[in-house]
């Protein structure tokens, strides 16, 4: 293990070169719309990233007035949704679930998992700027569980002297109001939002879920200039109560999650060109699951989880001639507190050190380089490298080709885990495992396109070799008693290929991804994820108008495995409109419906039914 830090630590100091000098980030050359910040942990366009980089703007969010991020997230081609009713509704990407997908709010972890699930519609849309999704393992630079990739929600950022008034009403009990404010004190730039959320749909629920969910949300940040530098501050705040219970038994329990949600960030750049940057982060989740044979929380006994997650983390960016370069040291800790896990509470450290670089080879060549060693006070040691080479070619034409290594620590329910579960006379026993290892990934993918004159055409590609997957074993059949072990291996592969043209008016974009997965122990395919997705959509921008209608296909999912085989929700396609004006006064006006056909596929895991849905929002200066 010595040797093996030494090495990681010698391979850190190569990848950050000896000399450095001011940094002269060129962002005036980029197209801001194509500016991310996620792929490589400072703005860079799109196209320069070795990894596939999506984007949600604002007004995409803004257009189908959804009463979450799911909402908007499940239409996204290469995102497909994993829903679980009790745990909410998470999303995959490159064929895995929700468990190994990393989520970030403006660049740092949220706690919130359950069941190593996390809930996104607990986010209101309404908090956030834009959405940045970069597929395949992203360990190097975030660490634990980005072996699918990362989801990082950037909140809005804007300090205009304005005041803003919201709502938006739906199907399915939608009834969505909230209110912002910004404005500058002083060098000082001051937000505030709050708002309340409401829906007759659990998250997650079944197709015979019956179920409702209330949340109230705020969010404040500030931005102020610090000795040549500048100090962001932003704290979110949420309130999520959900209630739901089956239609199909005869005798329904209710179940109650309610979840309390509170996430802080302190990020200061200590020079003006932003060179250092110092973070500190907090995040605070508690929540309480409660079982009752009525529809009164207080008549059911209430089991809760408390988890707590601080990091501290120093990052130090420059550049030399063409090549630019990043370096950083993170330490975290974690808390939890569950009457699931032996003891009832648990708490951990992490460290880890990281660097990257971005080589020019060239005028039309550029390479990046990688490596994070973690080390966990729980599960021990690991190394996540990666490396890519991003080629542009004449007429607007770029090909790229990256390699990386994910990892997931262990969580805390995995190794401490001991309960007893006992239902409708069946009894199981689940057991952790001290000594479980963290799961792995090695990713290999690929991309060619051109982007020129109102056209982009691509094709990429993914191959996913996955081991030491953390699953519960059969360990005693005589007390149907298991134990949580490293016993599974797996690939997912895909293929993706799409074009966007825009003409005037008028922008017209499709797609269409192939995910093939296989469990290397049975040779059976994943569950949850389908094989074909498909998307086609027009929008047309004439003047202050803007309409949109989108057809969306999902093959058939494979749910849950039987004795005669594997459950399956059939495939089917959705219709979605929607519309908006912009009138004077700053008023803006949508109106849309997703789903417009009501079209249920058979064997539903979730509820998939048509919503309609208008929101309208004013804003003035003061």
């Amino acid at each position: 293990m010595k040797a093996a830090a030494l090495a990681a630590l010698a391979s850190l100091a190569l990848a950050v070169p000896l000399t450095a000098q001011d940094p002269a980030d060129s962002l005036r050359a980029y197209q801001l719309e194509d500016i991310n910040v996620t792929a490589e942990r400072h703005p860079s366009r799109s196209s320069d990233a070795a990894a596939v980089v999506r984007t949600v703007t604002r007004a995409e969010l803004e257009r189908r007035a959804a009463p979450d991020v799911t909402t908007v997230l499940r239409d996204v081609p290469g995102i497909q949704m994993d829903p679980v009713v009790g745990s909410g509704a998470g999303v995959a990407l490159q064929g895995l679930g929700s468990d190994r997908v990393l989520i970030l709010l403006d660049g740092s972890p949220l706690a919130g998992r359950i069941g190593g699930e996390f809930d996104l519609s607990r986010v209101s849309p309404s908090q956030l700027e834009r959405i940045e999704i970069v597929e395949g393992p992203q360990s190097t630079l975030y660490g634990s569980s980005a072996l699918g990739g990362v989801v990082n929600l950037l909140s809005r950022n804007d300090f205009s002297r304005r005041a803003e008034l919201s709502s938006q009403v739906g199907s399915h009990g939608q009834l969505d109001g909230r209110g912002r404010i910004s404005g500058r004190l002083g060098g000082a730039g001051l937000s505030f939002d709050a708002g309340r959320r409401t829906a007759d749909l659990a998250p997650g629920a079944g197709a015979t879920t019956i179920g409702e969910v209330g949340r109230w949300d705020g969010m404040a940040r500030m931005s102020a200039p610090l000795a040549g530098g500048t100090l962001d501050a932003r704290v979110m705040g949420i309130i999520d109560e959900q209630m739901y219970r089956s239609g199909s038994q005869p005798n329904p329990r209710t179940s109650f999650n309610d979840n309390w949600q509170l996430d802080g960030l302190v990020a200061a750049t200590l020079d003006p060109a932003g060179r250092t940057e110092v973070r500190l982060h907090g995040s605070l989740y508690d929540h309480r699951f409660t079982s009752s044979g009525t529809d009164s929380r207080a008549d059911g006994a209430a089991e809760w989880d408390r988890q707590r997650l601080l990091d501290a983390e120093v990052i130090r960016r420059g550049n030399v001639g063409g090549h630019r370069w990043l370096a950083g040291i993170k330490g975290e800790r974690e808390w939890l507190e569950s009457e699931r896990i032996d003891g009832g509470s648990r708490s951990a450290w992490s460290g880890a050190a990281f660097a990257s670089g971005e080589w020019a080879l060239g005028t039309r060549l550029r390479a990046s380089t990688g490596l994070r060693l973690t080390s966990g006070e729980r599960w021990g040691t690991d190394l996540a490298p990666r490396v890519g080479l991003v080629a542009t070619l004449p007429a607007g034409g770029y090909f790229k080709v990256a390699g990386a290594r994910g990892f997931r620590a262990p969580s805390f329910k995995e190794q401490y885990t001991n309960f007893t579960n006992s239902q409708g006379g069946f009894s199981y026993t689940v057991l952790g495992n001290e000594n479980l290892q963290p799961e792995h990934s090695w990713n290999a993918s690929a991309e060619v396109g051109r982007s020129a004159g109102g056209t982009r055409v691509y094709l990429r590609g993914f191959h996913n070799w996955l081991d030491n997957f953390i699953e519960t074993e059969l360990v005693d059949p005589a007390t149907s008693t298991f134990r949580y072990q490293n016993v599974s291996s797996a690939r997912t592969r895909g293929l993706e290929g799409g074009a966007t043209v825009s003409r005037g008016i008028v922008t017209a974009r499709a797609s269409h991804a192939w995910l093939s997965t296989e469990d290397e122990s049975t040779g059976e395919s994943l569950l949850g994820q389908a094989a074909h997705t498909s998307r086609a959509a027009v929008t047309v921008l004439p003047g202050p108008v803007d309409i949109t209608g989108e057809v969306i296909y999902t093959g058939a999912v494979p749910l849950r495995r039987t004795a005669t085989g594997t459950d399956e929700q059939a495939d089917y396609a959705r219709l979605n409109l929607s519309g908006g004006i912009s009138l004077p006064s700053d008023l803006r006006f949508t109106v849309g419906a997703d789903n417009l056909l009501d079209t249920r596929p058979e064997g539903a895991a979730t509820f998939l039914g048509r919503r309609f849905f208008a929101g309208l929002t004013w804003g003035f200066g003061w």
